[in-house]
């Protein structure tokens, strides 16, 4: 089909369901806003991010001006370059984020995923050469029924034509839930996670995840990257914690 008929019949169909299928604040109910899932008042009032660390996404205070890092990634860097997260993990952040990881409204991932590539616009995010949604091993797969990060990241990749890659690297073991370990725990916990089912060929990595805590997952699969060949890894994700 020709480009150009393929957008217009792409544009059309998205008119069509929205007019059909108006968006619906998922929060309240409410008339959503720019083809969102989420209303004004409930989008004000989510927990957004303001000022934070260019490499690991750590709230910093609103004051502190330009480009920054925290202290800890100025002292020990991790494995990935840059990160992008929307959320402080609080509040209507863990409902959004708990509605769709344990209750499977996987509705909810348009919009998460929406907002990603609303923020990845504004903020002018370079993009990469792919995105990488954080595996799962296949035990919690199947007991899940799907992976979160990838229904987070299918949104994200069509809006900017991305190749979603799930099959480069896979989760070597089941490892317990991170829940109430502290970051060395974490980092324990994750070491010899993943492993490199077949290298990425790409030299530009986005690691997309729910919620990023102590960045442990994250570190450790930009770790197995960059040694598969990768140079740069960027992480984004929808909340953050810590």
């Amino acid at each position: 089909m020709n480009t150009d008929v393929a957008g217009l019949a792409g544009g059309l169909f998205q008119w069509l369901l929205g007019t059909v299928f108006p968006p619906r604040c998922v929060l309240c109910g409410s008339a959503g806003i720019n083809d969102r899932d989420v209303c004004a008042s409930c989008y004000r009032g989510l927990p957004w991010i303001g000022k934070a660390c260019e490499q690991c996404a750590i709230p910093l205070p609103d004051h502190r001006d330009g480009p920054l890092k925290c202290g800890r990634c100025l002292h020990s860097p991790p494995a990935f370059d840059s990160s992008l997260s929307l959320f402080s993990y609080r509040d209507d952040a863990v409902r959004l984020v708990h509605q769709l990881k344990f209750n499977q409204k996987l509705a909810y991932s348009r919009l998460l995923g929406g907002l990603l590539v609303d923020a990845i616009r504004s903020e002018g995010t370079p993009l990469p050469d792919c995105i990488l949604p954080v595996p799962l091993h296949p035990r919690r797969l199947r007991q899940r029924g799907f992976n979160q990060s990838i229904e987070i990241a299918r949104p994200v990749a069509s809006a900017f034509d991305l190749h979603l890659d799930s099959g480069s690297i896979a989760r070597a073991r089941n490892t317990p839930t991170q829940t109430g370990l502290d970051r060395n725990q974490r980092g324990k916990n994750m070491r010899g996670a993943f492993e490199v089912a077949h290298p990425p060929g790409a030299r530009h990595v986005t690691v997309i995840d729910d919620v990023v805590t102590t960045a442990s997952t994250v570190n450790e699969l930009a770790r197995l990257l960059k040694k598969a060949g990768v140079e740069r890894v960027d992480v984004w994700s929808i909340a953050r914690a810590g």
